[in-house]
């Protein structure tokens, strides 16, 4: 097993917990429950993260070129919407 295939798939496991968690609980982990303000944002968050560690763990088994180049860019492009609804999910600081 490359560490290439192991990483991505374990981050996609633990995000996937999480955001299973989150949405169906509104359970956060511990060090995240003070800044957590919508849960079931914050869980999609975690969701689509996961699924773009997964994408990211399966493109090293295609044999083109242009195919991990195009499951790349598209777990890039997963992660950072991934990223945005975890920070729209999060409470705004008080000095604002």
């Amino acid at each position: 097993m490359d560490w290439q295939v192991v990483v991505p798939g374990a981050l996609a496991l633990l995000f996937a917990i999480g955001g299973v968690a989150a949405i169906r609980t509104g359970w956060v982990w511990p060090w995240l429950r003070t800044r957590v303000f919508r849960t079931g944002l914050y869980g999609g968050g975690q969701l689509l993260m996961a699924a773009a560690f997964a994408v990211q763990a399966i493109a090293s088994f295609a044999d083109d070129r242009a195919v991990r180049a195009g499951l790349g860019v598209a777990s890039v492009l997963t992660l950072l919407t991934g990223l945005i609804l975890l920070v729209l999910g999060q409470r705004p600081s008080r000095e604002h």
